[in-house]
């Protein structure tokens, strides 16, 4: 079983998660993830790269690009997408991708669809969204309130290798080289599909990936923790560009970890998020060890 005290409390998760701040100096990257080629398929570019394993796709290009599948389906009423759910069928390599949606069922309550990434004749993800419609109730808060990204320090919580080009991070709580839970500020700089404007649900999905760096236990040089799965959970659409992830992580030590975490805006909290992340020795580490 894995012990915060017994880790190294300094990280690097290969490029992604908490990491001492490095500036790599390497070529501007194009600003999106995916162009279109004459198919209409998506074809990835290098910022769609997995911090993981080279040659493969990463979850927040994967998530962000199911999500941008699930805002071209068109609902019977005004509705807000209430849930998110992703899975990552295994590794997806760096090659076209083929984009699928239907609609499960559509009313004029709630809307359920579905969207799915195929590359050759592979099923490599899949989103469920749950939209219900849009009603005066209530308002229920009793989330955590955060200082504005304008008062929280500057950090680099992603390599500039690649993603990190495009991503701006503060720190609105936690530390961002020690284990344990952290809140963090984010603001995207790129788009998830070249000419094609960031929406809120793509964003809130993007988002979503970060929960295991985030909310890391582990040192990332020793060990990865890819995710299988997102599940975002939303009262809202968040506003704006900045955008706050408060994650944490629990493990029983048996290969397997969940990251919880808590979506927020200038406004206040809009989601709650879960992953379930795949606890492995990196193979450097699996050698030393040996």
């Amino acid at each position: 079983m894995l012990r915060s005290g017994e880790l190294h409390h300094r990280r690097n998760a290969q490029g992604f998660g908490r990491s001492p701040a490095h500036i790599v100096r390497e070529k501007r990257l194009p600003p999106y993830f995916y162009d279109i080629d004459d198919e209409g398929r998506f074809t990835p570019t290098p910022l769609a790269s997995s911090p993981w394993e080279g040659g493969k796709q990463n979850g927040a290009g994967l998530g962000g690009l199911l999500a941008h599948l699930i805002d071209g389906v068109a609902a019977s009423a005004p509705m807000t997408v209430a849930r998110l759910t992703i899975d990552i069928l295994g590794t997806a390599p760096m090659a076209p991708v083929e984009g699928r949606t239907r609609i499960v069922r559509d009313g004029e309550r709630f809307q359920v669809s579905e969207s799915e990434l195929w590359i050759a004749d592979r099923l490599v993800a899949r989103a469920c969204a749950l939209r219900t419609r849009i009603a005066d109730t209530p308002v229920i808060d009793g989330a955590p309130v955060y200082p504005p990204p304008e008062d929280c320090p500057v950090v680099k919580f992603m390599s500039r290798r690649a993603f990190g080009q495009y991503v701006e991070s503060r720190t609105a709580g936690g530390n961002l080289h020690t284990p344990g839970p952290l809140a963090l500020w984010v603001r995207f700089g790129h788009q998830h599909v070249r000419d094609v404007p960031l929406t809120p649900l793509v964003r809130a999905a993007t988002l979503g990936d970060f929960g295991g760096g985030v909310g890391a236990h582990v040192d990332g040089r020793e060990w990865s923790f890819a995710n299988l799965d997102i599940a975002l959970h939303l009262t809202r659409e968040p506003e704006g560009e900045w955008l706050l992830i408060h994650a944490d992580t629990m493990s029983a030590g048996n290969g397997v970890a969940h990251a919880n975490a808590l979506f927020a805006d200038r406004r206040g909290a809009f989601a709650r998020g879960h992953q379930t992340l795949f606890i492995a020795p990196q193979p450097q580490a699996a050698v030393g060890a040996s």
